[in-house]
């Protein structure tokens, strides 16, 4: 098995150099020593879990980048093959398109609901927010005392922290996405 320090070591540096940051900023959005950086970037140093964990972290960059094994090829998704999760009787069909990912630091739903659906969703925390799209009927939507009637195509944005309802009181069926940003 190849020796990762070396890729480890340029893919910090080349991070670095795109974003502008000096050996000091880098160590402060990491909390990892101008040094211990230094010595990564020369390859000088083989970092420890822990170490690499604090620079993906504080970079915003995946695990598997700063490893030098990111997978550039393109990967097309069909929502279909997704395994849906069912709630509301069956009536709401949501599909798990891209799931939370701490390093981009949102989640991605696909959402059906079938006529009669209605789901009634707990407060987040409050630094989250919402996105929804929709695509295909009217979603009635819900948040604390106020109702929203989402006609396709339309959108809205807002912060969930009171509870929230998602209700299709109509005769076709709902499409819309949901991304949730943390």
């Amino acid at each position: 098995m190849k020796d990762p320090t070396y890729n480890i070591g340029s893919v910090l540096k080349r991070v670095r150099f795109e974003r502008e940051l000096t050996l000091e900023e880098a160590s402060n959005l990491t909390g990892v020593s101008k040094a211990m950086l230094g010595q990564i970037e020369r390859g000088e140093s083989n970092p420890t879990i822990s170490i690499l964990w604090k620079i993906s972290t504080g970079l915003r960059i995946s695990f598997s980048e700063l490893l030098g094994s990111q997978n550039n090829k393109y990967e097309a998704i069909s929502i279909e093959d997704i395994e849906p999760v069912y709630e509301s009787d069956g009536k709401m069909i949501l599909y798990d398109v891209f799931p939370f990912d701490p390093m981009t630091g949102f989640e991605y739903f696909y959402i059906k609901l079938l006529p009669g659906a209605e789901h009634v969703s707990t407060p987040h925390q409050s630094s989250v927010e919402e996105y929804i799209v929709v695509t295909k009927g009217t979603l009635k939507l819900t948040l604390e005392d106020q109702t929203f009637e989402l006609a396709a195509p339309s959108a809205l944005r807002f912060k969930p922290s009171g509870s929230h309802t998602y209700s299709n009181p109509y005769d076709s069926e709902v499409v819309f996405q949901n991304v949730i940003k943390y």
